[in-house]
């Protein structure tokens, strides 16, 4: 069962980083809020097109790639009949490793490290990206991120 969950978790994972990136390199601005601080501060205001379009965004995000790609990857995996205590070890383990290859990945050797020229908006210094302040940001959201999948995994599993 591990294998199954553990496959699923990499595949995820891989949909996470995916849209994460894909979003970043062609509308940058929708992540404006992930920006290193003193870039934020640089940047103008969002028009009210922006607005719309990063509040869409961050519906879709939370909605589907944080909540319901989760529970079709149980049902997917296991089944709608099965054990609650599998529901929140699979949801769990799904938010944790994607959580983990945000943190690794794409925020500490993607954009703090290797800093691809098609990644970093043009608008921005290269260096700010390196800031430790946003580096501990990052850090911390792991732990949150991870929380937040096994209160998810908790809340479906009452559902099984």
């Amino acid at each position: 069962m591990i294998n199954t969950t553990l496959t699923h978790a990499f595949a995820y994972s891989a949909i996470f980083a995916g849209y994460a990136l894909v979003t970043l390199t062609m509308y940058p601005r929708l992540w404006l809020r992930h920006y290193p601080a003193a870039e934020r501060q640089q940047q103008p205001p969002k028009g009210r097109g922006e607005r719309i379009a990063t509040a869409c965004h961050g519906i879709f995000f939370i909605v589907v790639i944080l909540l319901a790609l989760p529970v079709l990857s149980l049902l997917i995996a296991y089944g709608a009949e099965t054990d609650p205590a599998i529901a929140l070890r699979h949801i769990a383990i799904l938010g944790i490793i994607a959580s983990l290859v945000d943190w690794l990945i794409l925020d500490w050797l993607l954009l703090r490290y290797l800093q691809p020229q098609w990644l970093i908006p043009a608008d921005t210094q290269a260096s700010s990206w390196q800031s430790k302040k946003d580096i501990v940001k990052d850090a911390i959201g792991f732990p949150i991120g991870s929380s937040i999948a096994v209160a998810w995994g908790y809340v479906v599993s009452r559902f099984f």
